[in-house]
């Protein structure tokens, strides 16, 4: 066998293992399908090889045979017989078939020199790129990751696994919830909702919607200081709307329960038992795990790029973005005449990539239409999946769709004020249902129903 690293003239790759591999599927066509579950003709070096792969790949997924003969007929119809090597170099294929054949082993070896050729040719895009006077260095470097990550994931093809290989892991994660009590999500904090979610999950999108000033981007922050602070999680936050000082600000007032009126404007001034406790909040939040980045017309790429760089640099657990549709995509995602919906949907899916990529939840904000302000409210304000603004691909790509309402931003009269509806309209992997907080507006803070009874009571 060839080494590795043999490139005779060429890019990385070995001859006698693609041979061998063509060979065996000619020889016995029970081998074809482990072939191609494991690799594409594309991952073999030499055209000639790619061509006779492929024809073996369309006789068989036309359930006919896959032999010398009909191989040869194949491409002798397609005109492609003498850049496959002609008659005589098919019909020496099975010669290359060693004694002990182990056509797994000779599988790696094809899929490990496509990978580097993929590399190669990568590079030498990217320095081609890099050459242009005017190119931007963010996009460069955030395509060159996305090309490496493409090309890790095309090695990893893992089809089909029998259950007799998952079970025991399968087994282990639930004697271990079964121990603990609780599937290992990340808790929010909210006890109602972790136990409707069984907390955040890795994988995970999950999507919070609501119509402005309903206070989405008070209960991201509420959350994420609960993770950071109760659970020590790492936290990427993503804030396109507000700036970093309004979010420090925020959180301090909801950590130190100090309204926020008097840090923002110093009206009325802070006491000075209030400058204790916020001294207090802003030691605790400053230990944090916390990381924010306020980045004005960030794009999706750009946000991918970086939430990588965050977890190599210091773990990510969870990241968060507020919010979803002021999200940018670049120019090499769409097309001129694609629609913003189409963007969004090219976002959704992007951030649930995300989240299967780093293997860590994602809590995406969103904003919904006019659409429930508008239905009949006989029985109170209902809302829809089909609300959420521009898209329907968010419903579609999200793990868990939460709308938030309260009740007093549309009825300054009600006997509900502050309170908040958590309500759980989707989740792919359990149950819906609706969950009530307590919100207290002069801290931005949402908290458990129970938080409230002993606030008022002070």
């Amino acid at each position: 066998m060839t080494s590795l690293h043999e490139t005779e003239k060429g890019l990385p790759h070995n001859d006698l293992a693609e041979k061998a591999v063509l060979g065996a599927m000619l020889v016995n066509n029970r081998y074809i399908n482990e072939v191609f579950s494991q690799m594409e003709p594309q991952d073999l070096y030499r055209r000639s090889h790619v061509l006779i792969a492929t024809a073996i790949a369309y006789l068989s997924n036309n359930g006919k045979p896959a032999d010398i003969i009909t191989v040869s007929d194949h491409l002798q119809k397609k005109k492609e017989i003498s850049m496959a090597g002609g008659y005589a170099y098919l019909a020496a294929l099975p010669d290359e078939i060693p004694e002990n054949l182990d056509i797994a082993e000779y599988l790696q070896i094809i899929k490990d020199h496509s990978a580097l050729r993929k590399v190669i040719q990568s590079s030498k895009a990217i320095i081609e790129k890099s050459c242009e006077f005017q190119v931007d260095a963010d996009t460069v470097l955030s395509n060159l990751q996305e090309d490496i990550i493409k090309i890790a994931e095309s090695r990893d093809k893992r089809g089909f696994i029998p259950t007799g290989k998952m079970m025991p892991e399968t087994m282990k994660v639930i004697e271990k919830i079964q121990k603990h009590g609780d599937s290992g999500g990340l808790k929010s904090g909210f006890f109602e909702l972790d136990d409707i979610m069984s907390g955040f999950q890795k994988g995970e999108l999950v999507v919070i919607a609501a119509r402005p000033s309903m206070g989405k981007t008070a209960l991201a922050l509420n959350i994420i200081l609960n993770m950071a602070l109760k659970e020590d999680r790492a936290i990427g936050f993503f804030s396109i709307e507000m700036a970093r000082e309004q979010i420090m600000m925020r959180m301090l007032a909801t950590k130190a329960r100090i309204n926020m009126s008097s840090i923002r404007t110093g009206k009325p001034l802070l006491t000075r038992k209030e400058w204790h406790d916020l001294e207090l909040a802003a030691s605790e939040i400053e230990r944090a795990k916390l990381f924010i980045d306020d980045s004005p017309s960030l794009s999706i790429i750009e946000m991918k790029t970086r939430a990588r760089r965050l977890k190599i640099e210091h773990g990510l657990d969870m990241v968060c973005v507020d919010y979803l549709q002021l999200i940018k995509v670049g120019e090499s995602q769409v097309r001129r005449n694609d629609s913003r919906a189409q963007e969004v949907a090219i976002i959704s899916s992007s951030l649930k990539e995300l989240a299967k990529e780093l293997e860590i939840p994602v809590l995406a904000l969103a904003q919904l239409n006019r659409s429930p302000e508008t239905r009949g409210r006989e029985k109170g304000i209902k809302y829809q999946l089909s609300d959420l603004k521009e898209s329907g691909a968010i419903e579609q790509d999200a793990d868990v769709v939460v709308f938030l309402h309260r009740e007093e931003q549309n009825d300054r009269e009600t006997e509900r004020k502050g309170e908040a509806d958590l309500i759980v309209a989707k989740q792919r992997n359990g149950p819906t249902g609706k969950v009530v907080l307590a919100y207290i507006d002069k801290y931005t803070k949402f908290a458990n129903l129970e938080f409230q009874e002993r606030n008022d009571d002070q």
